[in-house]
């Protein structure tokens, strides 16, 4: 199942698009430009379906900031000369679907490309490089610490590791005490609140990663 974000200022087509889409997959709306910038600065999503002609923020402007994200856009729209379809594929879109479309057309369209994807990573996962804990409606910001130990329990969900496990895999040969454990447990638990990631205190034994 993708995250998809919906952009459309037309509440009819808004919901028709939704109706179909939902059947498979997550989806999230947006009825103007400065929205769905908001949304995609908060949340993760595998693929835009974006409209252009949009209030309070053009879907040009939207879909270069999907851009950086490295979201893929799909656009959806009445403009249709050749011009408009070549400006709209030189911004970054993988595909322009002129209106009036079919919304089964449309969802075959984008279940093809999500297949298409090389590798796509199931969330939750973790950015070692930006040190930033992705999930489905959040980005987390980490401590370099904080993601070697993360990303050491998230490899085995539901193991129990105790402490010198842990020493050993985070700081190696480094000489920490296990408070230091402790510390950053405690620093992510509260990082990790509202995530659907939680680590548990296994008496005895150590700590477990959960993820729902």
């Amino acid at each position: 199942m993708a995250r998809i974000l919906l952009v459309e200022d037309d509440p009819t087509m808004r919901e028709i698009m939704k109706l179909y889409f939902e059947k498979s997959h997550d989806v999230s709306l947006a009825e103007d430009g400065l929205s769905a910038v908001k949304l995609i600065k908060k949340e993760v999503f595998d693929i835009i379906i974006l409209d252009l002609i949009l209030p309070k923020l053009s879907g040009d402007s939207v879909a270069q900031i999907a851009n950086t994200k490295g979201i893929p856009v799909i656009m959806v729209t009445a403009k249709n000369s050749e011009e408009d379809i070549l400006n709209g594929l030189r911004i970054g879109a993988v595909d322009y679907v002129t209106k009036p479309f079919s919304p089964k057309v449309l969802l075959a369209k984008v279940d093809n490309f999500l297949r298409r994807l090389p590798n796509v990573p199931r969330l939750p996962t973790i950015d070692t490089l930006s040190r930033t804990l992705i999930t489905k409606n959040a980005r987390v910001a980490l401590s370099p610490t904080e993601t070697s130990l993360l990303s050491e329990m998230m490899k085995k969900p539901g193991k129990a590791l105790d402490r010198h496990e842990l020493m050993d895999l985070v700081w190696g040969k480094q000489e920490v005490s296990k408070r230091i454990v402790d510390a950053t447990i405690k620093n992510l638990r509260k990082k990790l609140k509202g995530t659907g990631i939680e680590i548990r205190t296994i008496i005895g034994v150590g700590y477990t990663v959960e993820i729902k």
